[in-house]
Protein backbone atom coordinates (compact mmCIF):
# COMPACT_ATOMS: atom_id res chain seq x y z
CA UNK A 1 0.00 0.00 0.00
CA UNK A 2 1.31 3.44 -0.89
CA UNK A 3 1.56 5.61 2.25
CA UNK A 4 2.75 8.69 0.35
CA UNK A 5 -0.80 9.88 -0.50
CA UNK A 6 -3.74 10.55 1.80
CA UNK A 7 -5.52 7.27 2.18
CA UNK A 8 -8.41 5.92 4.21
CA UNK A 9 -8.31 2.74 6.25
CA UNK A 10 -10.99 1.16 8.39
CA UNK A 11 -10.63 1.82 12.10
CA UNK A 12 -12.45 -0.04 14.85
CA UNK A 13 -13.17 1.05 18.40
CA UNK A 14 -11.66 -1.44 20.86
CA UNK A 15 -14.45 -0.73 23.37
CA UNK A 16 -17.71 -0.93 21.37
CA UNK A 17 -16.61 -2.28 17.98
CA UNK A 18 -17.82 0.73 15.94
CA UNK A 19 -16.11 0.81 12.54
CA UNK A 20 -15.42 4.02 10.63
CA UNK A 21 -12.92 5.21 8.02
CA UNK A 22 -9.73 6.79 9.35
CA UNK A 23 -7.58 9.10 7.25
CA UNK A 24 -3.94 8.10 7.05
CA UNK A 25 -1.85 11.25 6.59
CA UNK A 26 0.64 11.64 3.79
CA UNK A 27 4.18 10.66 4.71
CA UNK A 28 3.16 8.82 7.88
CA UNK A 29 4.24 5.30 8.58
CA UNK A 30 1.80 2.42 8.26
CA UNK A 31 -0.23 1.81 11.42
CA UNK A 32 1.13 -0.70 13.92
CA UNK A 33 -1.41 -3.50 13.92
CA UNK A 34 0.51 -5.69 16.35
CA UNK A 35 -1.27 -4.12 19.34
CA UNK A 36 -4.71 -4.57 17.84
CA UNK A 37 -5.06 -8.29 18.55
CA UNK A 38 -7.32 -10.70 16.70
CA UNK A 39 -10.57 -8.85 17.44
CA UNK A 40 -9.79 -5.91 15.15
CA UNK A 41 -9.06 -8.13 12.12
CA UNK A 42 -6.34 -5.88 10.66
CA UNK A 43 -8.16 -2.62 11.36
CA UNK A 44 -6.59 0.42 12.94
CA UNK A 45 -7.63 0.85 16.61
CA UNK A 46 -9.57 4.09 17.06
CA UNK A 47 -8.48 6.52 19.75
CA UNK A 48 -11.76 8.49 19.69
CA UNK A 49 -15.24 7.08 19.19
CA UNK A 50 -18.50 9.00 18.80
CA UNK A 51 -20.57 5.91 19.65
CA UNK A 52 -19.23 5.00 23.10
CA UNK A 53 -17.33 8.20 23.98
CA UNK A 54 -13.84 6.66 23.93
CA UNK A 55 -11.20 9.36 24.15
CA UNK A 56 -13.42 11.71 26.15
CA UNK A 57 -15.41 13.07 23.21
CA UNK A 58 -19.18 13.50 23.47
CA UNK A 59 -21.29 10.73 22.00
CA UNK A 60 -23.28 11.38 18.86
CA UNK A 61 -27.03 11.76 19.29
CA UNK A 62 -27.65 9.62 16.20
CA UNK A 63 -24.80 7.08 16.20
CA UNK A 64 -24.30 6.99 19.98
CA UNK A 65 -25.53 4.23 22.23
CA UNK A 66 -26.08 3.23 25.83
CA UNK A 67 -24.09 0.95 28.11
CA UNK A 68 -25.74 -0.78 31.09
CA UNK A 69 -24.05 1.67 33.43
CA UNK A 70 -25.70 4.57 31.56
CA UNK A 71 -29.14 3.02 31.95
CA UNK A 72 -28.85 2.95 35.76
CA UNK A 73 -29.25 6.74 35.79
CA UNK A 74 -32.34 6.86 33.52
CA UNK A 75 -35.63 7.53 35.30
CA UNK A 76 -38.52 8.84 33.18
CA UNK A 77 -36.81 10.49 30.25
CA UNK A 78 -37.01 9.48 26.60
CA UNK A 79 -33.82 8.30 24.87
CA UNK A 80 -31.71 11.11 23.42
CA UNK A 81 -29.26 8.86 21.56
CA UNK A 82 -30.24 6.64 18.67
CA UNK A 83 -31.66 6.94 15.18
CA UNK A 84 -34.84 9.02 15.01
CA UNK A 85 -38.02 7.42 13.70
CA UNK A 86 -39.72 10.02 11.54
CA UNK A 87 -42.99 8.07 11.63
CA UNK A 88 -43.59 8.01 15.40
CA UNK A 89 -41.17 10.78 16.45
CA UNK A 90 -39.14 8.77 18.98
CA UNK A 91 -35.46 7.86 19.03
CA UNK A 92 -34.60 4.17 18.84
CA UNK A 93 -32.11 3.48 21.63
CA UNK A 94 -28.95 1.57 20.74
CA UNK A 95 -27.81 -0.85 23.44
CA UNK A 96 -24.04 -1.31 23.18
CA UNK A 97 -23.81 -4.14 25.74
CA UNK A 98 -26.50 -6.28 24.08
CA UNK A 99 -24.71 -9.38 22.82
CA UNK A 100 -25.54 -11.07 19.51
CA UNK A 101 -27.04 -14.20 21.06
CA UNK A 102 -29.31 -12.17 23.37
CA UNK A 103 -30.30 -9.94 20.46
CA UNK A 104 -31.17 -13.07 18.47
CA UNK A 105 -33.29 -14.47 21.32
CA UNK A 106 -35.23 -11.22 21.53
CA UNK A 107 -35.75 -11.08 17.75
CA UNK A 108 -37.01 -14.69 17.74
CA UNK A 109 -39.51 -13.86 20.49
CA UNK A 110 -40.79 -10.89 18.49
CA UNK A 111 -41.03 -12.98 15.30
CA UNK A 112 -43.10 -15.61 17.14
CA UNK A 113 -45.54 -12.94 18.38
CA UNK A 114 -44.38 -12.88 22.00
CA UNK A 115 -43.60 -9.16 22.20
CA UNK A 116 -44.37 -8.87 25.94
CA UNK A 117 -41.83 -11.57 26.76
CA UNK A 118 -39.30 -9.89 24.45
CA UNK A 119 -39.79 -6.55 26.20
CA UNK A 120 -39.43 -8.20 29.63
CA UNK A 121 -36.25 -10.00 28.52
CA UNK A 122 -34.74 -6.77 27.18
CA UNK A 123 -35.58 -4.93 30.41
CA UNK A 124 -33.96 -7.73 32.46
CA UNK A 125 -30.85 -7.93 30.28
CA UNK A 126 -30.16 -4.21 29.90
CA UNK A 127 -31.88 -2.64 32.90
CA UNK A 128 -33.56 -0.08 30.63
CA UNK A 129 -37.01 1.44 31.18
CA UNK A 130 -39.92 -0.55 29.78
CA UNK A 131 -40.81 2.29 27.37
CA UNK A 132 -37.31 2.18 25.86
CA UNK A 133 -37.53 -1.59 25.39
CA UNK A 134 -40.91 -1.21 23.70
CA UNK A 135 -39.49 1.40 21.31
CA UNK A 136 -36.59 -0.91 20.47
CA UNK A 137 -38.90 -3.91 19.94
CA UNK A 138 -41.37 -2.06 17.71
CA UNK A 139 -38.60 -0.92 15.33
CA UNK A 140 -37.02 -4.24 14.29
CA UNK A 141 -35.32 -2.91 11.16
CA UNK A 142 -34.71 0.66 12.25
CA UNK A 143 -36.58 3.91 11.70
CA UNK A 144 -39.71 4.07 9.59
CA UNK A 145 -40.36 6.62 6.90
CA UNK A 146 -42.60 9.60 7.70
CA UNK A 147 -46.33 8.97 7.31
CA UNK A 148 -46.66 11.49 4.47
CA UNK A 149 -44.17 9.48 2.37
CA UNK A 150 -46.31 6.34 2.59
CA UNK A 151 -49.34 7.72 0.76
CA UNK A 152 -49.50 8.35 -2.94
CA UNK A 153 -51.65 10.56 -5.17
CA UNK A 154 -55.44 10.27 -5.06
CA UNK A 155 -57.17 7.50 -7.00
CA UNK A 156 -58.77 8.76 -10.25
CA UNK A 157 -62.03 6.97 -9.42
CA UNK A 158 -62.61 7.20 -5.63
CA UNK A 159 -60.10 10.01 -4.74
CA UNK A 160 -58.69 8.07 -1.78
CA UNK A 161 -54.89 8.14 -1.48
CA UNK A 162 -53.01 5.29 -3.11
CA UNK A 163 -50.65 3.21 -0.97
CA UNK A 164 -47.47 4.45 -2.68
CA UNK A 165 -46.50 7.02 -5.26
CA UNK A 166 -45.86 4.33 -7.87
CA UNK A 167 -49.06 2.34 -7.23
CA UNK A 168 -50.85 1.09 -10.34
CA UNK A 169 -53.94 -0.22 -8.54
CA UNK A 170 -56.28 1.28 -5.94
CA UNK A 171 -56.81 -1.16 -3.07
CA UNK A 172 -59.95 0.72 -1.94
CA UNK A 173 -62.11 0.64 -5.08
CA UNK A 174 -60.16 -1.90 -7.17
CA UNK A 175 -59.34 0.34 -10.14
CA UNK A 176 -56.37 -1.18 -11.99
CA UNK A 177 -54.26 0.59 -14.62
CA UNK A 178 -51.23 -1.73 -14.85
CA UNK A 179 -51.63 -2.16 -18.62
CA UNK A 180 -51.91 1.55 -19.38
CA UNK A 181 -48.96 3.79 -20.12
CA UNK A 182 -49.14 6.62 -17.55
CA UNK A 183 -47.28 9.18 -19.66
CA UNK A 184 -47.50 9.61 -23.41
CA UNK A 185 -44.18 8.77 -24.99
CA UNK A 186 -42.52 11.45 -27.04
CA UNK A 187 -40.99 10.42 -30.35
Amino acid sequence: MDWEENDFELGECPRCGHVEPVEVKAGSSPPDLSLSGDSLEGRIPLTKCIVCGLGGIPRSSIKGGYFKRDLLEVVDEPPWMGKPCFHCGSRIPRFLDLEGEDRGRIRRLVASGEEDEAVNLLVNLMGCPREWALIWITHPVGPRRPAHLWVGPPCPRCARPLRTRLARQCLECGLDWHDQDPLPRSR
